[in-house]
């Protein structure tokens, strides 16, 4: 890269900071403050906003073809920027529940803007948080909401597609509920992960197929996110990183 470049991007990645972290304090108190269904209108036009201003191009395929309500997202996770990407380019009407894990402490100061977008917070590390996880999305299915999910749990610095855990496909299978199976592209480049300076890149979301549980039986759950996974790298360009040589694309650990 020659030196040119590289200020070009530290000046742009420095001017993407200062317009995401501006507009993020402006709209977050607002959000909270409203709630839903508001706040997730609110949301969805600050996040398009940001990435206008950021000149960061963003485009979808086959939103229409998204089921109806309840139902559970399945997207991969390459970045911090894939929540707000998705902010951005999902309906806000009836809209997404997120999903997050409660781990550290300084989580409460984000609590008010989580809960006016109607965020769905789960136990970490606690006895039975396992079942009592599932038992929170099934009820919040019960509730008529949909869910948006990274099943693969975190991201790493390495592109492919890992393996899915089981938590998610679970809740599904318990709810009667269908999976839609969604692909991102692009947000890895431009904010990778392990760095902080992001790149002006191009963003497209692609909804791929819908699939439905074949029974409420447990035994469908490694069925399911098998099939999950399978279309999922159809719609990514990562490639399959689930280093498994034998068995199914899925892990027995929390949600998601």
């Amino acid at each position: 890269m020659t030196g040119t470049r590289r200020i070009g991007e530290w000046i742009y990645g420095g001017y993407a900071w200062v317009v995401g972290g501006l507009l993020v304090l402006l709209f977050g108190s607002l959000i909270a403050l409203l709630g839903l269904p508001r706040g997730r209108r609110l949301a969805r036009f600050a996040t398009r906003l940001i990435f206008r201003l950021v000149r960061m191009p963003l485009s979808a395929k086959g939103i229409d073809g998204l089921p109806p309500p309840p139902h559970i997202l399945v997207v991969n996770h390459t970045s911090f920027l894939d929540g707000l990407v998705l902010s951005a380019l999902l309906p806000c009407h009836p809209g997404y529940a997120f999903i997050v894990r409660q781990q550290y402490r300084s989580q409460i100061v984000l609590w008010p803007l989580l809960k006016g977008i109607g965020t769905i917070v789960l136990r970490h590390s606690v006895p039975g948080h396992k079942t009592a996880n599932v038992e929170i999305l099934v009820a919040a299915l019960a509730r008529g909401n949909n869910i948006v999910v990274f099943p693969e749990g975190g991201f790493v610095p390495e592109p492919g597609l890992r393996p899915f855990h089981s938590g998610t496909f679970r809740a599904a299978v318990q709810a009667r509920v269908p999976i839609a199976v969604a692909g991102l592209d692009g947000v890895r480049e431009a904010l990778r992960p392990g760095t902080w300076w992001p790149r002006r890149r191009a963003i497209h979301l692609e909804i791929g197929l819908t699939i439905v549980p074949s029974s409420d039986d447990p035994a469908a759950v490694p069925e399911l996110a098998a099939a999950a996974h399978r279309a999922m790298l159809a719609i990514t360009k990562e490639g399959d990183a689930s280093n498994l040589q034998t068995g199914l694309p899925v892990r027995e650990q929390h949600l998601p």
